[in-house]
């Protein structure tokens, strides 16, 4: 029987839905796995694979370019890391959040992809994104002009 083996109408409907993915926009997540490897065009990269509570995994790439030290100083932030930590095996379980964007076509699907990370907040709101009371000073009681029997003679 082999491969056949365990499938039920039962173990089918209580399997899972299949892949899940992040969402556009906020996504906590925690890192679950990091790693350097190189890319297909021969340069030095980091690999993050970052998951949710929902399953769903999204991998972000930090490649050895003009933008590497932004992007790690954003992971550091973002997830709570020490600043500079090389260490990546500590990384792991670290949380914070992930920004999602639409990404381009491939093989005729659109994936979502990491557009940049961000730290939790504290709170439920964020006190600097509040607009600013307006202040009303209170009106004094009109008066009538005060007669100074000035005359202007500049024809404005």
């Amino acid at each position: 029987m082999g491969f056949w083996s365990g499938v039920t109408p039962e173990s089918v409907q209580q399997a899972s839905d299949g892949f899940k993915e992040f969402h556009v926009g906020d996504n906590e997540a925690s890192i679950k796995y990091a790693e350097q490897v190189l890319s297909n065009n021969g340069n030095q990269m980091l690999v993050i694979i970052f998951t949710n509570n929902e399953g769903a995994e999204i991998k972000h790439y930090i490649v050895d370019n003009e933008f590497k030290i932004q992007k790690l100083k954003q992971l550091y932030q973002a997830f709570g890391i020490p600043m500079g930590s090389t260490v990546i095996e500590e990384w792991r379980g670290r949380t914070g959040i992930v920004v999602c964007k639409r990404g381009q076509p491939y093989d005729g699907k659109i994936y979502n992809k990491v557009s940049y990370l961000r730290p939790k907040m504290s709170g439920a709101v964020n006190s600097s994104r509040q607009p600013a009371p307006v202040q009303t000073t209170p009106q004094k009681p009109s008066q009538p002009p005060v007669e100074d029997h000035f005359v202007d003679d500049i024809p404005f």
